[in-house]
């Protein structure tokens, strides 16, 4: 990795180590922070083939790999991600996948630039464009909090400890972050025996440099999503502005380039099945430690919904797709690609869990612990001589809870665009109703506020469509959710289920203000004259809102409080874990912080009688192209299948082994889309995006399974998409490349 002097100061974490032999073995691997490969688990890497050393990886007051690693999010979410990329350039040039910024490309086209249809290649810096929404953060330095986290919890428990806890991280936020768009949030670790501050760098001039078009970027479509073999060149080229002082700022045309210390660089020299791969990137979530009991309601009921909820939408979307003008499709398409994503992550998790029996693996180790407790006196003081079982009533009721705030995300969050959207009318209906001081103030500001987000909002809302979602959702919901769980709005639509819910939802749509801009428009600009009424009267508003005060007043409340008693035992139940496993550092579950895995190129077996060799070639891609002919999923631009046809390599592809896509046993998960993977001295050989559906059960699994792989596309297929097909060469001039030609 290149590296220039950079000043900034970084706390080394003290991580949870345990003072007892260690043994790491390669069935071992998981997501390790930055900080805790060093010592044994270094020496472990190393042998296996690492070839960069502790400080290279992350290093207090030098530039580092970590530097260079960064989390995509929506405005002002930085701590919660959605994707992964990497500075490749010193210029503020990002590398990431395709797919993590379609939806964004979406938003930007118009009849005369469809940039999901044909692609986004600017020619030179000045056409590269700005994608609104769009946040990129980095890391600046990671804080051991957690003796100022738990000062003044001794003799807490419960709700009390955990706003004790709270107060103690807001305070020390305020202290650490500091300067232009320092954002800083607390982490915890292993049930809660380990806390660390995170402070982040956000960027919000974000720009497209170059993307491929749909059929390219994408290629294989809804098809081969989470299969294998794949030929998608999932990349895009991003870059981040900043102001003329070097720092992060908001969109303006005077904006230039940022320069930044840390960057990778991309090798192509080739990569052969064994090679050692470390994949860097922003993991959203891993359950590995979840106890049996736990992992049966998650899988088999949370999981199962999400299924059902997912092809619910996919259904429907892909129904829309089918009789779709062309202007259209694409969002169709997009839409329908999400929603089958979930769909099959969540179908291979269930199977997955189903076929590996490891509940009842699960299940035999639970019983082993509750032994090893009750087996010595001051165990079982400690760890308490029920924890178990203590911790199975515990979970009856709150996987109650789990399961309608899961609906509740679903349905109400990401079903019907109308309920999220009606929810930004709260705070003006609240002012009003309410008569605060300085009303008329209050309500102008945020009539000003609400406007924009009108006009954007309309831009992609077609009323027919969510009224026909919401009517199919609320239906799954009404057949799902206890009575309890119903806002009064909501048991109005239920005497409606099921024969007349249709007709009753369209009518809702109808007769309301929310079905179009116009009205909108027109009831902000009455409200100060007219208040609030023609909405917070509106039966689809108050439909919408149900949701929210229903999740309010009888879901999160009462979650938060059997939450903080399932943490508590968790957190025993985690410590007496990591005491009998008589083994040394514990590879966390990710959480959304930066983690790295390592593995090797690696072929599977992911069933009876089928082999997945390792690597995926331009002949293979031709091949499918031609076997699915009239498939949408497989089509492809004439340019770039004759370049192919033709074996015009150019400088980047192999003339004799090209390869497109790659299979590696490093473990991945939600969030690592857009990982860099990287060979052993640093440098990124491929870019992650996928997994294959077989092995995804390695969520909940601490030693992993060996149907597990991760997907990458290689970067000289990327390289070579960018010289021989794209518009966008300039950017070749700016990467440092390693086995260049």
């Amino acid at each position: 990795m290149n590296k220039r002097p950079v000043a900034f100061f970084i706390l080394v974490v003290a991580c949870l180590y345990l003072s007892v032999p260690f043994c790491l073995a390669q069935s071992e691997r998981g997501f390790w922070l930055p900080i805790q490969i060093e010592g044994k688990v270094y020496q472990t890497l190393k042998k296996e083939g690492l070839r960069l050393s502790p400080k290279d990886i992350y290093e207090v007051n030098q530039t580092c790999l970590s530097n260079a690693i960064l989390s995509l999010s929506a405005d002002n979410s930085t701590f919660t991600p959605f994707a992964t990329a990497s500075f490749i350039s010193g210029n503020g040039l990002v590398l990431t996948n395709y797919h993590c910024v379609a939806r964004y490309l979406e938003r930007i086209s118009d009849a005369e630039h469809d940039y999901v249809k044909y692609g986004c290649w600017a020619t030179k810096r000045q056409e590269e464009t700005y994608l609104p929404n769009l946040q990129i953060n980095q890391l600046i330095s990671i804080h051991d909090v957690t003796e100022s986290i738990l000062q003044g919890t001794d003799s807490l428990s419960g709700a009390p400890r955990n706003q004790r806890i709270q107060a103690n991280g807001n305070q020390l936020i305020k202290e650490y972050a500091h300067g232009p768009r320092i954002e800083g949030k607390v982490f915890s670790l292993f049930g809660g025996r380990q806390y660390v501050l995170t402070l982040f760098r956000r960027f919000n001039d974000v720009r497209i440099v170059a993307a491929p078009p749909l059929s390219v970027g994408k290629f294989g479509g809804d098809t081969d999503n989470w299969q294998w073999p794949r030929y998608s060149a999932d990349f895009a080229l991003l870059r981040i502005y900043a102001n003329n002082q070097n720092q992060p700022a908001n969109y303006s045309k005077d904006n230039q380039p940022y320069h930044n210390d840390a960057y990778l660089p991309l090798s192509t020299k080739g990569i052969k099945a064994g090679d050692f791969v470390m994949v860097g990137g922003y993991p959203a979530q891993t359950r590995q430690y979840v106890p049996s009991f736990a992992l049966e309601k998650i899988i088999f009921k949370d999981t199962q919904a999400e299924a059902d909820i997912a092809k619910i939408k996919l259904d429907f979307y892909n129904h829309r797709k089918e009789t779709a003008a062309d202007s259209l499709r694409s969002y169709y398409s997009i839409q329908a690609g999400s929603a089958a994503n979930i769909y099959l992550k969540a179908i291979g998790e269930i199977n997955g869990i189903r076929e590996s029996d490891l509940i009842s693996d699960k299940r035999q180790e639970e019983q082993a612990l509750a032994q090893w407790i009750a087996d010595d006196a001051d165990r079982s003081q400690r760890y308490g001589s029920t924890l178990l079982t203590d911790m199975q009533a515990n979970y009856e009721r709150l996987t109650q809870l789990n399961y309608a705030d899961q609906l509740f995300r679903d349905i109400a969050l990401y079903g019907a665009s109308v309920i999220p959207f009606a929810g930004k009318f709260e705070k003006l209906v609240q002012i009003e109703q309410q008569q605060r001081k300085n009303m008329h103030t209050a309500l102008e500001r945020e009539i000003q506020n609400l406007k924009p987000l009108t006009e954007s909002f309309y831009r992609s809302f077609r009323p027919a469509d969510d009224c026909e979602l919401m009517t199919r959702l609320l239906d799954y919901y009404l057949q799902h959710v206890d009575t309890a769980f119903y806002a009064p709005s909501l048991k109005i639509a239920a005497t409606h289920h099921p024969h007349q819910l249709s007709a009753y939802i369209d009518s809702l749509y109808r007769q309301s203000p929310l079905n179009s801009k116009q009205a909108m428009l027109a009831f902000l600009d009455s409200v100060p004259t007219q208040g609030t009424a023609a909405l917070s009267n509106d039966a689809l508003y108050q439909l919408s809102l149900g949701f929210y005060r229903m999740y309010v007043d009888k879901i999160n409340r009462q979650r938060q409080t059997y939450q903080s008693r399932n943490m508590e035992l968790y957190s025993r139940y985690l410590q007496a874990y990591a005491e009998k496993r008589q083994q040394g550092p514990i590879a966390f579950d990710a959480n959304r912080t930066l983690r790295f895995s390592t593995g090797t190129v690696k072929a599977a077996i992911p069933s009876e009688g089928v082999i997945y060799t390792p690597f995926s070639t331009p002949d293979g891609l031709l091949s499918r192209h031609r076997l699915y002919t009239g498939n949408p999923d497989f089509d492809l631009p004439t340019r770039f299948t004759d370049l192919l046809v033709q074996r015009q390599y150019g400088t980047y592809l192999d003339r004799t082994s090209p390869v497109c896509c790659f299979l590696t046993d490093a473990r991945t998960t939600s969030g690592s889309s857009g990982s860099p993977v990287l060979n052993a001295k640093g440098e990124i050989i491929g870019l992650n995006f996928d997994r294959i559906w077989q092995g995804l059960s390695s969520d909940y699994e601490t030693t992993g399974n060996d149907r597990s792989r991760n997907i990458a596309v290689d970067i000289r297929y990327i390289l070579w998409t960018i010289e021989q097909y794209s518009h966008s060469q300039y950017v070749l001039e700016e990467l440092d490349i390693q086995g260049k030609k």
